[in-house]
């Protein structure tokens, strides 16, 4: 249980670091060591399968003990199976299994199945199966294009293999300087001239 509690303290950092200024991920990110990485995901494929073995037994005792007091309270007088009983009963675990899905649907973005998946696989090389050749394709243009996500891509690959977030970080990095670029030209821009094709840019004195 040990991994257990690691490995969810783990995602809360990967949550609270999510949640901080881009630049302070990119450096966070930038000077990640191979051993670090590697020692991360042993963590995460051990921690993940006693999370699942915890968190069934929890879920469903929790849904046990409730439907128990609900069964306890129809026969708390007498002891007679009834049809309307039996419906109320029926009715009762569904109702309990929805609400336990319910929130385990909303506790899935910050700790659950969905979260370990996206930390570990975060941490994972790249591959054909997690990475698309769109993914890999835009980051290297962003590489060829802006000299700061080439100078990422080099501090990275002379330290470990390039990893799935560090291409979103080399998307995200171009998508910034792109975003950038496009309203300074945006700000600039007067429209065509009269049966022209060009836009007139205003030229700051």
């Amino acid at each position: 249980m040990i991994a257990l509690f690691k490995g969810l303290g783990l995602l809360l950092e990967d949550n609270a670091l999510h949640q901080r200024a881009f630049p302070e991920q990119v450096a966070h990110w930038q000077h990640k060591s191979e051993s670090e990485l590697r020692a991360e995901v042993a963590l995460l494929a051990k921690a993940k399968q006693q999370w699942l073995v915890a968190s069934i037994i929890g879920w469903q005792a929790m849904s046990l003990i409730i439907l128990g007091v609900v069964t306890n309270q129809l026969w708390q007088h007498d002891y007679h199976v009834t049809f309307s009983r039996i419906v109320i009963v029926f009715s009762s675990w569904v109702a309990i299994l929805f609400v336990i899905w319910f929130i385990a649907n909303m506790f899935d973005r910050t700790a659950g199945f969905e979260r370990w998946l996206t930390a570990f696989n975060s941490r994972e090389p790249l591959s054909a199966d997690a990475d698309t050749v769109e993914c890999v394709a835009d980051a290297l243009n962003m590489a060829r294009k802006y000299p700061e996500i080439l100078d990422y891509k080099r501090e990275v690959v002379a330290n470990r293999e390039l990893r799935h977030e560090d291409i979103r970080i080399m998307r995200e990095m171009g998508r910034i300087r792109l975003h950038a670029e496009l309203v300074a030209a945006l700000t600039q821009f007067e429209g065509l001239p009269p049966g022209g094709q060009n836009g007139v840019l205003r030229v700051a004195g």
